[in-house]
């Protein structure tokens, strides 16, 4: 039972240390075995995929030293997925995210972490109709995190 109590903690700590790149392998392990949901739990997977990558970034944001970790999470854990990409942004010296992501996609983000908390905290779903707009929009939102952070650089063809 002890262990059962304990192990939030201990994965709370584990992601906290992660690195970005690392806490980007497992979000694609869940994201790929996560393929063949659908609606609501894929919306929420994906919303959820933005928020750990974009606390990663802000926790391990470069001149924050490892050791911090752990206390930095905690200072961002009940930060939104809206606030810390903003934050991810503003820390990268990138513009503001409407720019960043073409405002409609940014809009259409912002609603699919509203419909996410309500999902999740109400127990509800989202019609069938607004749930490819809204992956879509988060899903962008994630490979636009993942090419600002540098996080899957492929080499250039010579040529």
């Amino acid at each position: 039972m002890n262990e059962l109590l304990e192990h939030p903690d201990e994965l709370q700590r584990a992601y906290a240390m992660a690195t970005p790149a690392a806490r980007l392998r497992v979000i694609k392990q869940r994201l790929a075995s996560a393929h063949g949901e659908m609606g609501s739990t894929r919306l929420v997977t994906i919303v959820s995929a933005v928020e750990a990558l974009s606390r990663s970034l802000v926790v391990h944001a470069a001149g924050r030293p490892a050791s911090t970790a752990e206390m930095r999470h905690k200072q961002f854990r009940h930060t939104g997925p809206v606030e810390l990409v903003e934050e991810v942004l503003r820390l990268r010296g990138a513009g503001a995210a409407p720019q960043h992501f073409e405002r409609d996609t940014w809009e259409l983000f912002e609603v699919a972490t509203r419909y996410r908390d309500l999902i999740v905290h109400e127990c509800t779903y989202v019609g069938q109709d607004r749930h490819p707009y809204l992956i879509a929009a988060a899903e962008a939102v994630l490979r636009g995190l993942v090419e600002l952070a540098g996080l899957e650089v492929r080499p250039k063809a010579v040529g």
